[in-house]
């Protein structure tokens, strides 16, 4: 199965942008909790003294675009700004590692993919546990939770694969990860190098557990195009500069909405699913303010958001993900290949080995 967002179906979304599953509540009066969709998402203490803090600064590896229709619509919801600092997953967790011990580190929430990268973090005294409402932290999925609550998962994100609709025909477009080793995409794939992040960990475990190191032996030897991260990937992708490519269904879906000709497959074999990892820093300008943006993000308003950009939610009852009008499959079935944390650090260092090795690939 294909997911294909074009023509008008794209300008649509475009014009309208995702719906969050709710509207923007009134202000709530003096002494008042914040009430979203039936959800406290935060005391009426908390929500006053946030009234008075600066901007939440947001340091995240997700999307650029999706990050910021979710700031968007946290600021619809409560009327508290947000600062994006937007970085690939790996930089990231090196400016955090870098601020952090300098007493520098600007963040007030955090939100990142790698489970070396969040163990790091978390290890480097970088969280506070965030305050959950009994709303919000009733509705999580208990393993969502980690540490006791110093960090959570927020969705986990699915890295499949696309490829430019204006470049390959329908009749010889791939649907399953098997088409990807046909000759034709010799020179014209690509795919992310696995030290970028949780993403391209999370796919090279998918890709040598389910589909085996043969298949990765046969993908590379059609001599792909290796970048660093998925945004670039997508980029060269939505521009004709290669015709397939393993990405992350939410990037290209955000490209889309800025019309790129990118259709994304669901094979059969399935795809990787990979968490990204939301935390409160110990070190908040902001924290009332950020307690209320990671409460949120949990909240039914914030996982239905998730969900309508692609993403698994971790919200007990929440839907499953959708692009468009088009539904994922359920988060119980076969399609979406989860590690455990634990897994996925016991196989870190020898899939990325692996991967170097098959793909010549030295950095």
């Amino acid at each position: 199965m294909k997911l294909a967002l074009a023509g008008t179906a794209i300008a649509a979304l475009a014009l309208t942008g995702c719906s969050t599953g709710g509207s923007a509540p009134e202000a709530p009066a003096a002494g008042e909790d914040l009430v979203i969709d039936g959800e406290t998402i935060a005391s009426a203490e908390t929500f006053a003294a946030a009234q008075e803090e600066d901007p939440i600064v947001f340091y995240t590896g997700g999307s650029e675009v999706s990050e910021q229709q979710a700031a968007e619509a946290f600021t619809e919801a409560t009327g508290l700004e947000v600062e994006i600092v937007r970085l690939a997953p790996n930089k990231l967790n090196e400016r955090i590692l870098a601020e952090q011990p300098a007493g520098q580190l600007a963040a007030d929430v955090i939100r990142i993919s790698g489970e070396d990268l969040i163990a790091g973090i978390a290890d480097a005294d970088t969280f506070a546990p965030a305050e959950l409402t009994d709303d919000i932290s009733g509705g999580l999925m208990p393993e969502a939770i980690y540490d006791d609550g110093l960090y959570f998962s927020s969705f986990d994100r699915v890295y499949s694969f696309g490829y430019n609709n204006q470049v390959v025909d329908e009749a010889d477009a791939p649907q399953d990860w098997a088409d990807l080793l046909d000759p034709r995409w010799a020179g014209q794939a690509g795919i992310v190098q696995v030290g970028a992040g949780g993403s391209t960990a999370a796919l090279t475990r998918f890709q040598l557990d389910r589909l085996g190191e043969d298949w990765l032996r046969e993908f590379a030897a059609n001599e792909p195009r290796i970048f660093d991260s998925s945004a670039a990937l997508t980029d060269a992708l939505a521009r004709g500069e290669i015709a397939v490519g393993p990405m992350p269904i939410a990037t290209a879906y955000s490209a889309t909405l800025d019309g790129a000709p990118i259709t994304i497959a669901t094979p059969a074999e399935g795809a990787a699913a990979y968490p990204f990892y939301l935390g409160q820093t110990a070190s908040a300008g902001s924290p009332a303010s950020a307690s209320i943006f990671v409460n949120w993000l949990l909240s039914t308003q914030g996982q239905t958001l998730a969900a309508e950009l692609g993403d698994y939610p971790v919200l007990e009852g929440a839907p499953d993900p959708t692009i468009g009008e088009i539904q994922l499959p359920p988060a119980g079935g076969e399609f979406a290949f989860r590690s455990t944390l634990e897994e996925s650090l016991d196989n870190l260092e020898s899939d990325a080995a692996l991967w170097a090795e098959i793909f010549g690939y030295t950095g």
